[in-house]
């Protein structure tokens, strides 16, 4: 553990092509001794060089890297005295410079939250920063660009995220229910149609940070499309449309009459087909 305090000196992380490698070391600390790295929070040095990777277009996924490892691996306990800050951090840089990639990876990140802690903890959290913030989350992040999310791993974590939020969170037949429907009608697009790969012109682009010595041989391994995020679903849902219908069921039977007439007058006749069929796959009734 000596090895892990060495890996957040600063001036490692000033080279570009010491940060994939240096990311994946990280990771494999806090998946084997988080308790250690971690015993009462999160270690500053760490939140710093979050904090670094978070502000650079080229390296913001790393840094999703290393939040995905903390809340797949750090007590909650550990984690609440500064994952409000954290979420911040992530709010002001989608709010200053959004890009596709880093909206995907914002997609992913939370779904692990929600698999890991609930949905409604995911939800209070927001909204503890503004008012209603969920709303928008759900409107101008997961509905509108969850379908841009590539990867199997990726996509099965936002499936299994978007359940759980659907289906095991009050708030979205309270507070946020006139998102229940569309919402539900994007996790099916997620089943059923491709990924958007489309990418607004101003991102063609690679952003190299002015940094003395950069390594021009990792430029492709940055945007090689690396899967580092581990699948933390692994054993526990095989088949996440399944998983829908039967976390839908269990929804259905604490609320009689209320998700079908939901679900008739909301979805697209092509989306409630493909609902139908997860259903009767399952062998559930909704009602």
């Amino acid at each position: 553990m000596e090895l892990f305090g060495h890996l957040l000196t600063p001036v490692l992380w000033e080279r570009p092509g010491n940060i994939p490698p240096l990311v994946r070391l990280l990771q494999g600390f806090i998946e084997k001794g988080a308790r250690q790295i971690a015993q009462d929070k999160i270690p500053d040095g760490l939140l710093g060089v979050f904090q670094k990777l978070n502000a650079s277009k080229t390296n913001d996924h790393q840094g999703f890297y290393i939040l995905s490892s903390l809340v797949e691996n750090v007590p909650s306990e550990v984690l609440q005295p500064q994952i409000k800050q954290i979420f911040l951090l992530l709010f002001q840089r989608l709010s200053s410079s959004k890009t596709t990639k880093y909206i995907k990876s914002l997609i992913v990140f939370f779904s692990v939250y929600a698999i890991k802690f609930g949905g409604s903890v995911l939800i209070q959290l927001i909204d503890s920063i503004q008012a209603k913030m969920f709303g928008m989350v759900l409107e101008k992040v997961f509905i509108a660009e969850v379908q841009k999310v590539g990867g199997r791993t990726e996509r099965k974590i936002c499936a299994v995220g978007l359940t759980k939020i659907l289906t095991e969170t009050p708030e979205m037949l309270t507070t946020y229910q006139q998102f229940w429907t569309p919402l539900l009608q994007a996790l099916i697009a997620v089943f059923e149609l491709p990924e958007d790969d489309s990418t607004p012109d101003c991102e063609h682009f690679i952003d190299v940070e002015d940094t003395p010595g950069y390594q021009t041989a990792y430029s492709q391994l940055l945007f090689a499309g690396k899967k580092e995020f581990n699948d933390p679903l692994a054993g526990a849902v095989a088949d996440p449309k399944i998983y829908l219908a039967q976390r839908l069921g269990t929804l259905s039977a604490a609320h009689p009459a209320k998700l079908g007439p939901m679900i008739r007058t909301g979805l697209p006749a092509e989306a409630a087909t493909f609902l139908e069929n997860y259903i009767q796959a399952a062998g559930v009734k909704i009602s």
